[in-house]
């Protein structure tokens, strides 16, 4: 089940950020208070996943995480269509680190295309990459 995220997911949406290379924990607050909208996923009564975005004339996938033993369930290509549908965007933009080649992997394949590369766009010097999904 994918639903809103509330006050009461924080510390599960926060044990999940954990898993993250390059994670903001403010976004959560945002997410719960606004402007960013979250979604999370359920299974049975537990929190499983959460994506974070920020709606716009595009969509700003700005986290995505589903627990590892909950991957390849469709559970993250869920949540993205979730933030999609919430967000009334045509398109959705997301950044990975270029070194990610799972990530890439999902994107691609719940119909995201590789735009560019950014040089350096992490504080420590690493790529990304930002992929579209939409026009």
């Amino acid at each position: 089940m994918i639903r809103p995220i509330v006050p009461a997911d924080e510390s599960a949406v926060r044990s999940l950020q954990s898993n993250l290379s390059y994670a903001d924990s403010q976004l959560i607050d945002a997410a719960i208070d606004g402007p960013f909208v979250g979604r999370v996923a359920v299974h049975e009564g537990s929190v499983v996943g959460y994506a974070i975005a920020l709606p716009g004339e595009e969509t700003t996938l700005s986290e995505l995480v589903v627990a590892a033993d909950f991957r390849r369930h469709g559970y993250g290509r869920a949540l993205v269509d979730a933030i999609a549908e919430v967000s009334g965007a045509d398109r959705t933009v997301v950044t990975t680190p270029a070194e990610n080649e799972g990530a890439e992997r999902f994107y691609r394949a719940i119909g995201f295309a590789v735009r560019e590369r950014l040089p350096s766009f992490y504080a420590d010097g690493t790529d990304a990459l930002r992929l579209v999904r939409g026009e």
